[in-house]
This record gives structure tokens, C-alpha cells and sequence, in this order.
């Protein structure tokens, strides 16, 4: 799977967590908190999707990691290139 792929699966689940956010608006390098509305439930809820739409474990110290779309999105191409 493609970085440009995977980014769009992890936008897409981030909207369906969040879906008052414009896709067209986030700023993939922006931490999600920063740029609107995104809570530590939000932040649970998606670590929850990217691990059942990927099939990858996320634990809790790899949160951080997901706190941008592009920092998500290449934690999910580094889980699944191994």
C-alpha cells in the first residue's frame, strides 16, 4: 500500500471520528488537537479505527505518533512494511 493511499484511509477514519472536520482543511503536519476539536476520546477512538482498518496494534505509547495525519499515516506504513 502507498504512502498517498494509506494517508487517505487515515483521513478518512478521522473524519468519521471527527465528522465536523473539513478534509480539505487539515493540515497534514499540524498536530489534530492544534487544528480543531480533537480530544484524548477522539484520540482513543481513532487509534482504535487505524488498528481495526489496518490490522496493527497501536499501544498506548504510540499515540504520539498519531497526533497529525502524516505522522499517522507513516506510523501505519511502518507497521505494515514489517
Amino acid at each position: 500500500m502507498q504512502t498517498r493511499e494509506i494517508e487517505a484511509k487515515v483521513l478518512a477514519l478521522l473524519t468519521r471520528i471527527a465528522p465536523d472536520v473539513e478534509p480539505a482543511s487539515v493540515d497534514p503536519d499540524q498536530e489534530m488537537r492544534e487544528q480543531f476539536d480533537f480530544d484524548s476520546m477522539d484520540a482513543l477512538h481513532f487509534a482504535t479505527a487505524i488498528s481495526e482498518t489496518f490490522g496493527i496494534e497501536v499501544a498506548q505509547t504510540d499515540y504520539p505518533r498519531l497526533a497529525s495525519l502524516r505522522g499517522a499515516a507513516e506510523f501505519v506504513a511502518s507497521k505494515l512494511v514489517k
